[in-house]
This record gives structure tokens, C-alpha cells and sequence, in this order.
């Protein structure tokens, strides 16, 4: 059976390999518990990072429109801004082959397709910005502890 102590300083032992307990105070197994869960806790500011990394994680993820997923990242955001704008100048209708977010290529890509996909991923982007906000402000309050209860849109 397990002993637990805490020492004046706020130190935790189990089972301290001393002569004495001197100075140490005896705490339940619950209360040793529940001091190292207080300092595991992540602090506000660790919580609104992890907010904004499980908020851009969920950007990666992108829309899928007619069967083909278009990731959300920045680099293909930009990557797809661009794509619209080479075939728009070229005068064209359709992508003689495009590359979709899973590696998989297409021939004759219509441009609406990726016109949609890109307003799609600017909606679903600020959803979740929005989203973001709402949680962020929870967060600061102290009403959000444990991002587990985080639902995204």
C-alpha cells in the first residue's frame, strides 16, 4: 500500500525513502491525485494555442464537392486562387487534368467545381474562426477547461 506526502513547500512523495517523515504531511491517495491534476492543468494561454491548432486542423481537412476533396490549408487555399486565375485567363471552362487533395488526378476538372470548393473552404473557414472566437472567450472566463467539449462546425 502506497503512502503519500506532501511536504510544507508543496513538494508530492509516494512512499518517501527518508529515516523520518519530518516536515511531510500524510495526504489521501485522492488528494495526491488531485494536486497533480491541478498541476497538469494546461493554463489559459496553452488552452488558446490548442484552441488554434485544433481550429486549423480542422481547416486542413478542406470540403469535398462532387466526390473530390479539396484541402483547406493555406498553401492549397493559395493553390487554388491561382489555379482559378491561370484557367479564367486562359478563357477555359475546364482543367484539362487536375490534382485533387488525395493525389488522385481528373481529367477535364470543371472550373465551377473548384470555384465552389474554394468559397466552401472560405465559408467553412470562417466558421470556424467564428467558432474559434466563441470558445476563445469561454476559455478566458474560466468556463472551458478541457477542449475535449469543443464541438467544431
Amino acid at each position: 500500500m502506497d503512502n503519500f506526502y506532501k511536504s510544507g513547500s508543496g513538494e508530492l512523495f509516494v512512499n518517501p525513502i527518508v529515516a523520518n517523515h519530518e516536515g511531510l504531511k500524510k495526504i489521501t491517495e485522492a488528494q495526491f491525485k488531485a494536486e497533480l491534476a491541478a498541476r497538469n492543468k494546461p493554463t489559459t494561454n496553452q488552452l488558446l494555442r490548442q484552441l488554434t491548432q485544433a481550429r486549423k486542423s480542422q481547416e486542413r481537412q478542406g470540403v469535398t464537392i462532387n466526390g473530390i476533396r479539396y484541402a483547406g490549408d493555406p498553401g492549397n487555399r493559395q493553390t487554388l486562387q491561382e489555379a482559378i486565375a491561370y484557367i479564367e485567363d486562359a478563357g477555359l471552362t475546364e482543367f484539362p487534368t487536375w490534382k485533387d487533395s488525395d493525389d488522385v488526378f481528373h481529367a477535364d476538372h470543371p472550373l465551377a467545381d473548384v470555384k465552389d470548393a474554394a468559397r466552401a473552404i472560405g465559408a467553412r473557414r470562417s466558421q470556424l474562426i467564428a467558432a474559434e472566437g466563441e470558445y476563445a472567450a469561454q476559455i478566458i472566463a474560466g468556463t472551458l477547461t478541457d477542449l475535449s467539449e469543443v464541438v467544431w462546425p
